[in-house]
């Protein structure tokens, strides 16, 4: 079993402890996934593990590329693009979310390479009007900080709907976040954040004294060949693969929105094809075909966010996620066996409960092409656990009805009550404060906050709030009535 480093991003929309709780059970009980070894051609093994795996899961289309040493292994699509019907194939674009970090990233140690800035420089020698709350944090963050995630800047940050919005410009970006303090010092913690990579796109514009996506289609995306990439908008990107929502585990198509300010942290477009070219260059020392995106340095790898290591590769995995609320994506890389695998999906099945992602399908692909054993994805705590969310909501929109119709005969009944029914009475009111501070503090208790989720998931969010608000009253309320009594 090889060492999994995982990098990408990992949050979910809205964390649920509860049913965290109840996924980590339920896999805990659950028979396994189909486990077994590859049998036949490769072709027809990888087929047919995506094949079972969208049969088990809503996902309605999926794009995959497969890398071995110096040359493609296999590329096909599966499913459904988009809403005209278009079937997935290996030319079909898709958005590739937090995975365009490490493109990104690929540019800054470009330009490190090429002696045009230095990753252990403060950032504010490339953006002087950087700052934080925190002015010796914000003087002590270096371009490296932000390449590793270790610049104190944390993941809630990186996820404020300011940074999300399509309107904001690099400016504003700016004055919001010099009113962040950190919880760490740079260098201290690791935490994956948005904001890292959004200033390391404008490090990438002032040093290479060009538009971030010039400079990426220019270095990166044209040496690599990858003709059918772009920064542009997806929308006007033709027979482009659009996400899909799960809500309340039906899944719903739905409109990504592109964000300018977001480009070098989430939002290039590519497909599987373009993708294949991009993986063979990690095993090929930063270079693609005759060109060389990065100076050959002899015997060693790259990581997933092109960081080189020196010597032999030990038996060990670099995976990179990348997720908006309706697509995922996810990169597999295995240094040792020298095999990297794509996999573009238009939905995302862990927004809100914990479940299978991109990651875990790619990872077993690549064992199916080193030819180790396999699991299929298991779709219970997938199902099990939007069985349980929609089922705990229906108990509260059926009890808060239910207590809310009944009010005037709860007072009547309470009035006359004896001592003993008059405690159990006041058992429900504390049930409903307790269910309503719950719901209040869910969110920070969570590391999240209830505007972004209330920005990003108002499907869910919004009902969930109202119901714990409509609780709390109900509590108020009847507190009030039973000492109108006395």
């Amino acid at each position: 079993m090889c060492r999994i480093i995982y990098h990408g991003d990992m949050k979910t929309t809205l964390p649920i402890s509860l049913l965290m709780i109840l996924s980590i059970v339920m896999n805990l009980t659950a028979t396994p996934a189909s486990a077994y070894s590859t049998s036949g051609s490769l072709q027809e093994s990888v087929d047919a593990y995506i094949k079972e795996a969208m049969d088990r899961l809503p996902i309605p289309g999926l794009a995959l590329g497969i890398v071995k040493g110096n040359q493609v292994l296999y590329l096909q699509g599966y499913g459904t693009a988009n809403a005209n019907g278009d079937s997935v194939t290996p030319q079909t674009p898709f958005m590739l979310a937090s995975v365009t970090k490490t493109f990104t990233a690929l540019a800054v140690q470009q330009l490190a390479a090429a002696g045009k800035l230095d990753l252990d420089e403060p950032v504010q020698m490339y953006l002087p009007e950087f700052q934080l709350a925190d002015e010796q944090a914000a003087a002590s963050i270096t371009v490296r900080h932000l390449l590793d995630h270790t610049s104190g800047i944390s993941t809630v940050e990186g996820t404020q709907p300011y940074l999300h919005s399509p309107d904001t410009t690099f400016d504003e970006a700016i004055q919001e976040l010099a009113r962040f303090s950190p919880k760490y010092m740079p260098g201290e913690h690791y935490e994956y954040s948005n904001s890292n990579y959004v200033l390391l796109g404008e490090v990438i514009a002032r040093t290479s004294d060009e538009p971030y996506a010039e400079y990426m289609q220019k270095n990166v995306l044209d040496p690599l060949r990858m003709t059918h990439s772009t920064f542009a908008d997806y929308h006007a990107v033709p027979g482009a693969a659009t996400g899909n929502l799960i809500i309340f585990g039906a899944s719903v198509p739905y409109d990504e929105p592109h964000v300018p300010i977001m480009l070098s942290a989430g939002y290039l477009t590519s497909t599987a094809e373009d993708m294949t070219h991009y993986l063979l260059t990690f095993f090929n020392h930063g270079q693609y075909q005759d060109h060389a995106l990065l100076p050959s340095r002899g015997l060693g790898w790259y990581d997933a966010t092109w960081n080189w290591h020196t010597g032999t590769p030990g038996d060990i995995c670099y995976g990179f996620s990348g997720g908006h609320n309706s697509v995922s994506t996810n990169i597999q890389l295995f240094p040792l066996q020298r095999v990297g695998v794509a996999i573009l999906m238009n939905t995302r099945l862990d927004g809100m409960i914990p479940g299978p992602g991109t990651n875990e399908i790619a990872f077993n692909i690549a064992r199916i092409v080193i030819d180790l054993p396999h699991e299929l994805p298991s779709n219970r705590v997938f199902y099990g656990g939007y069985a349980a969310l929609d089922g705990f909501l229906l108990i509260m929109v059926v009890g808060i009805l239910w207590q809310a119709a009944t009010f005037k005969q709860w007072r009547k009944h309470y009035q006359s009550a004896t001592h003993s029914k008059r405690i159990i009475a006041w058992l429900g009111i504390s049930f409903d404060l307790l269910l309503f501070v719950c719901i209040l503090l869910l969110p920070s208790l969570l590391g999240t906050r209830w505007h972004i989720i209330l920005t990003f998931r108002p499907d869910f969010s919004l009902p969930m709030l109202t119901l714990g608000i409509c609780a709390g009253i109900l509590g108020l309320m009847k507190i009030v009535s039973s000492k109108m009594d006395h």
